[in-house]
């Protein structure tokens, strides 16, 4: 009986134990659970068409979630931000946080739906809750605002790539090969902010394409609606026979696009230093990068006809006029005749060649120098007659491809007379025939008294001669220090010109060398225990190296932007940490009245070298 007692409550506390341990595991995996919430805001729900709102997706109970990449937001252009983190202590128990900012610029009105966004972590899967979002025509007028006073314009576009976009175009869809097209770039505006506005960049493989003119700016109406115009020329030609595409065109800028707007408070209408009024200044607007892009443009290179070839055709295309001169018209045999000749006209003037002589019998002639303008080419070449017998220049032609007739055309220029003059003194020669007939020389009349040296009788002391200088080691030695002197002096003149015109080059030498010694200032204000002083050396200093090792503005670095731009540099997650580290700790000290130790402050120092040392080092 006794026996029957121990097993049932046996049985009896093993039952139990595995409730405890059910109940304990599911309230443990519910926390778990729990431990890490995703969800996403905006600073807003209604937005105009050419501003933006911020996006803010926050996990809470955790600081090392990697940025999420967005998906396609529908109706929406994203842009990363950066990261803030927050840490709370309540009831003395510690808890973190992070969220990633996004822009958001809304490409067309109407309600649209953002989110959820979905994310993995560790093997755990989160999705966020969703929002709505309105993007209006007009402006938004927060609830304390007044309405505007002035009205919208009657013409009114939906939808951002409406109101901003690039388009190309040709003078023609076919030309022959080497013929010159007049290709237009232009940048239509309705009613945005844009800067930073770069020179177009376009596809034009099978072409060759020149440098952009200065771009034309005016307006222009389409469908209505008004448009600033920013127009870019060019001029492009086949370089072979084929069907090709050109495009498409991108354009760079920045969008200037409009923050919200702090509410006034009711109780300072009457400050006339209220904060709105920096917020005008200062806090409502920021850019917004952009890669505008146009459709491409079917292109045909033709053939040129073999029908009519001139013999020396050498690939001029257009209408050309041929001007020549000659000078002097009077030489003496062996003396130059410059020839001048102006070749003008509408045309690839890259492909007219040096016009030529029907004949070159009897002449030397010698490269000749040529100057192109715009609607011109002028060569001066230097001819050499060589035979008492030539009379004439001969006729000078040009052969060109007429692009308005289709056909090959020849302009001549000459004859032109000259007259050769005998010299008046001549070197004579004799001419001695040998007894064998296959060789003949010419000797030169011997003149007495110029070529006769007499033995002397007493020559004088005589000595033994040394070696020849040139085989002297110490001689030839020297001989190594001019190509070293040359060589020392080419490489610091190519690095003092690389200085001058490399500025992003100049900015990072010189980002180490600014850095160390802020950090010797930051050094003495830590051993006075200066705080304020120290966190703004240190502050300066990070932004000044940071600027000048990316070519970025020092002045605007913030956590966001280098945060985005070390990501595209593959730079360690550690290391980000630490940067967010000394900004968090910066911003304290600067904006807050926190008291941060020697041992802090020494910690801080000791982040920012090892900062640039790993920056220096993944460069090397």
């Amino acid at each position: 009986m006794g026996k029957f007692k121990h097993i049932a409550a046996s049985l009896k506390f093993l039952i139990l134990s595995v409730i405890f341990v059910f109940y304990t595991s599911s309230f443990t995996f519910t926390c778990f659970a729990k431990e890490l919430s995703f969800e996403a805001t905006v600073d807003r729900n209604k937005v105009s068409l050419g501003g933006s709102l911020q996006l803010a997706l926050s996990f809470s109970n955790a600081q090392d979630v990697p940025a999420p990449e967005l998906p396609a937001i529908d109706g929406f252009q994203s842009r990363y931000l950066g990261p803030s983190t927050m840490m709370s202590i309540v009831n003395g128990k510690v808890s973190g946080s992070v969220t990633h900012n996004y822009v958001l610029l809304p490409a067309k009105i109407g309600t649209f739906k953002i989110g959820p966004f979905k994310f993995e972590h560790n093997g755990d899967k989160y999705t966020s809750n969703q929002l709505s979002v309105e993007v209006l025509k007009g402006q938004v007028q927060s609830s304390a605002a007044q309405p505007s006073s002035q009205s919208e314009p009657a013409a009114e576009l939906g939808d951002l790539n409406d109101r901003l976009f690039v388009t190309m175009q040709t003078e023609k869809d076919k030309a022959y090969l080497n013929e010159t097209v007049l290709l237009t770039i232009k940048l239509y505006v309705n009613r945005l902010g844009i800067r930073d506005i770069q020179f177009p960049e376009f596809n034009h493989e099978g072409f060759s394409a020149g440098a952009f003119n200065k771009p034309n700016q005016y307006q222009e109406v389409r469908s209505g609606v008004n448009f600033d115009v920013i127009e870019f020329n060019t001029s492009i030609f086949g370089l072979r026979p084929g069907e090709f595409k050109l495009g498409p065109a991108h354009i760079k800028c920045n969008l200037i696009v409009q923050k919200q707007r702090r509410s006034k408070s009711p109780f300072a209408s009457n400050d006339p230093f209220n904060a709105s009024i920096f917020d005008d200044f200062f806090g409502r607007y920021e850019t917004y990068p952009l890669d505008l892009k146009s459709g491409d443009i079917a292109f045909t290179i033709l053939s040129l006809p073999e029908e009519n070839k001139p013999a020396n055709f050498s690939g001029a295309m257009g209408r050309f006029e041929l001007k020549v001169t000659a000078a002097p018209l009077e030489v003496k045999l062996g003396d130059p005749i410059t020839l001048k000749m102006v070749v003008s006209g509408e045309g690839n003037f890259n492909t007219v060649g040096v016009p030529k002589l029907k004949s070159e019998k009897g002449f030397k002639i010698y490269e000749p120098q040529i100057k192109q303008q715009a609607n011109e080419k002028m060569f001066e070449q230097i001819i050499m007659p060589m035979s008492l017998e030539i009379e004439e220049i001969p006729v000078i032609s040009l052969d060109f491809f007429d692009i308005g007739s289709g056909q090959y055309k020849t302009i001549n220029r000459g004859p032109f007379p000259i007259i050769i003059v005998k010299p008046e003194k001549e070197e004579e020669t004799k001419v001695i025939e040998n007894k064998q007939p296959s060789s003949i020389s010419l000797v030169k009349e011997e003149r007495l008294g110029r070529d006769i040296i007499y033995i002397k009788d007493n020559p004088g002391p005589l000595r033994k001669r040394s070696d020849y200088f040139y085989r002297n080691k110490i001689f030839l030695g020297f001989q190594v220090v001019p190509l070293l002197f040359y060589l020392l002096t080419a490489v610091i003149y190519a690095k003092r010109q690389r200085l001058k015109t490399d500025l992003r080059y100049a900015r990072g030498l010189l980002a180490p060398r600014k850095a160390k010694a802020g950090i010797r200032l930051a050094k003495k204000y830590l051993d006075k225990t200066d705080t304020q002083k120290f966190y703004d050396t240190l502050f300066l200093t990070m932004q000044e190296y940071l600027g000048d090792k990316f070519h970025l503005s020092s002045k605007g670095i913030t956590i966001s932007v280098t945060d985005e731009h070390l990501r595209k540099e593959e730079v360690a997650e550690e290391v980000l940490v630490k940067l967010r580290d000394i900004f968090r700790e910066c911003d304290m000290v600067r904006y807050a009245s926190s008291q941060l130790t020697q041992e802090n402050m020494r910690e801080s120092l000791s982040k920012l070298e090892q900062i640039i040392d790993y920056l220096q080092r993944k460069k090397a």
